[in-house]
């Protein structure tokens, strides 16, 4: 089941910054994304299906390559999702996209949870639907600095190639535990990275899992001025 592709700006008319207002959409002012969640609420609550992927894509202005954020317990602000264990899952996607896409930089991928962020996308999907995976990815307005496309501007071409990959990746996750170690394999014998690999996993059965996907427009790797959130009471 694949719901309907979200197309949006990262602006809108209100000129309100929208990946700032995934907690708390208004449905007048920010109506894409209030009818998104409600999509979600309605999956998950209603019809009881369990999504497993939900992805916001951006555009990014100064970093190199196709890379994701993502959201780790351990690497987050709070120090009660410090408190569980990370899922075996949350950087799957990345790993697989590392082998699927051309343009993607497994080492660029960040999956930190700022209390800065708790209002975008990934953030709040991940954790008012607990979905592990759940992603932002970024793709350079410029070009790469690694891969087969190293020194070069990504264009149309690049950009479907990307696309291509990203669903090929997504594939992964619906397919025999064997194909998928079999891909992460190659991960772990092509670079050398900082991050762990999953090398065991029962994928059971998906056939009533959801992935799900939105797009968006980032061009802002640290600004933030959404620092008035208190989500967990005084710090």
């Amino acid at each position: 089941c694949f719901p309907p592709f979200l197309d949006s700006q990262r602006c809108g008319l209100t000129d309100e910054d929208l990946n700032r207002r995934w907690r708390a959409p208004d449905p007048t002012l920010h109506p894409t994304i209030y009818h998104a969640k409600s999509l979600l609420e309605y999956l998950t609550t209603v019809v009881k299906l369990k999504v497993r992927v939900f992805c916001d894509f951006h555009g990014h202005s100064r970093q190199k390559n196709v890379f994701m954020y993502g959201c780790s317990r351990l690497q987050s602000w709070w120090p009660g999702d410090r408190d569980l264990p990370d899922s075996p899952d949350f950087m799957l996607l990345p790993q697989l996209a590392q082998n699927c896409m051309g343009t993607f930089s497994l080492r660029d991928c960040h999956f930190l949870i700022e209390r800065a962020r708790e209002a975008t996308a990934r953030v709040a999907v991940w954790r008012q639907f607990d979905i592990p995976m759940s992603y932002t990815m970024e793709a350079s307005t410029c070009g790469c600095d690694q891969g087969p496309y190293k020194n070069n501007h990504l264009s149309t071409k690049q950009l479907l190639e990307s696309g291509e990959g990203f669903c090929l990746a997504l594939s992964y996750l619906v397919s025999a535990p064997e194909a998928v170690n079999s891909q992460l394999k190659l991960n772990s014998d092509r670079i050398d990275c900082r991050f762990r690999v999953v090398s065991e996993r029962n994928l059971g059965d998906f056939s009533h899992e959801v992935v799900f996907w939105s797009g968006d427009l980032d061009d802002d790797l640290d600004s933030d001025d959404d620092l008035d959130l208190d989500l967990y009471g005084p710090m």
